[in-house]
């Protein structure tokens, strides 16, 4: 059995994913004296990467509400993002600061760039590799590069209802550092699994689950606080959200208020269909059916008209199919145009192929 050490960490890392939880801890920690937090302001560093699809409702609460308790308590914050499609490409500080102003959910090298880049989108089933690359990738660097020998502490904002989060989390970041999640109280699963990976320099730390709330009591302390709903973290385009999977009316009022990202996202998924039919963000409908709403017709008809300003290809796809639902892509640029140009090519190719 592992001998796990009870000693304080040095620095308490506080992974901020500007969701409905970690807003909570951290409003509620504000609220909190020294002990009753268990560390002192000077010893919390709060991490947050950018993704570059973060949608600008977010933004602008942790905006107008984080990032002014961190001026306030002079808390260190440090927002980084991947800088490019390769590992080897690091990543980059956006900002290293105990007075921050503003984010930067711009990134550098953004989600949408590999998907486009590659005509996919992120897969609505198994792991969560985008936010693994996107995200933890991103912050290990970050935490290997300043504090790969000192004993820290590690926030996570996940909630109790998210067991399944809190151990592939404990996964994903390794045995090198003490963590801090954010499971909520309704995750016990979660966070038993977690514990499993506790080491004499790494050991989970739960405050939401330590605390009793789940979501909802996030959600209410932070409206009784601040008189805000606080809205989901996530990408434009994220297949993990049910409530834009279902297309609900929250959802579509979310995407009808950001039409600039939902079309984008629109784009995202066009791009990944055109390459695999089946190649749609949700699983039951894709985000072009969704949306095919009277809330969200404006959406809906910018992206139509932006389709014939972009520039078009003709690709060749091949697959090897290893197994059912695995295979191996080529993908051969044959010309470039306009989309009328495109389409007439396509044409030419069919009539070639129905030739006897």
């Amino acid at each position: 059995m592992k001998k796990v050490t009870t000693k304080k960490p040095d620095w308490v890392i506080f992974s901020d994913g500007m969701g409905v939880e970690s807003a909570a801890i951290l409003a509620r920690w504000d609220k909190m004296t020294d002990e009753e937090r268990g560390f002192t302001w000077d010893r919390l560093i709060i991490i947050t990467a950018q993704v570059g699809e973060e949608m600008t409702d977010t933004i602008l609460l942790n905006e107008t509400f984080m990032l002014e308790i961190m001026r306030r308590q002079k808390i260190r914050f440090v927002e980084v993002a991947r800088a490019g499609h390769l590992e080897e490409d690091g990543i980059v500080v956006l900002q290293d600061t105990r007075q921050p102003i503003c984010l930067h959910p711009e990134g550098v090298y953004k989600l949408s760039d590999e998907l486009l880049a590659s005509g996919t989108v992120p897969q609505f089933g198994g792991e969560h590799r985008c936010a693994l690359k996107f995200k933890a990738f991103v912050i290990e660097t970050w935490l290997t590069e300043h504090f790969a020998k000192e004993h820290i502490g590690h926030v996570y904002g996940y909630n109790v209802d998210e067991k399944s989060r809190i151990a592939k989390s404990d996964l994903a970041i390794g045995e090198r550092n003490q963590m801090v999640f954010g499971f909520n109280s309704e995750e016990p699963g979660r966070i038993e699994r977690a514990k499993k990976y506790d080491t004499p320099t790494r050991i989970g730390i739960y405050p939401l689950q330590e605390w009793g709330w789940n979501r909802q009591t996030c959600l209410d302390f932070l409206f009784k606080l601040f008189g805000v709903v606080w809205v989901k973290s996530a990408c434009g385009f994220c297949p993990f959200s049910c409530e834009a999977a279902k297309g609900t009316r929250a959802a579509l009022t979310r995407f009808a208020a950001h039409p600039e990202q939902s079309v984008h996202s629109l784009l995202v998924e066009y791009n990944s269909l055109c390459f695999n039919p089946r190649g749609q963000l949700y699983k039951k409908n894709p985000l072009q059916v969704i949306l095919d709403t009277p809330a969200t017709r404006a959406v809906k008809d910018q992206f139509t008209s932006n389709l014939d300003l972009l520039k078009w290809g003709l690709y060749r796809v091949r697959r090897i199919y290893s197994k059912k639902g695995k295979a191996i892509r080529a993908v051969e640029l044959i010309s470039q145009g306009d989309r009328k140009g495109m389409q007439a090519l396509v044409g030419k190719f069919v009539a070639m192929e129905l030739t006897p």
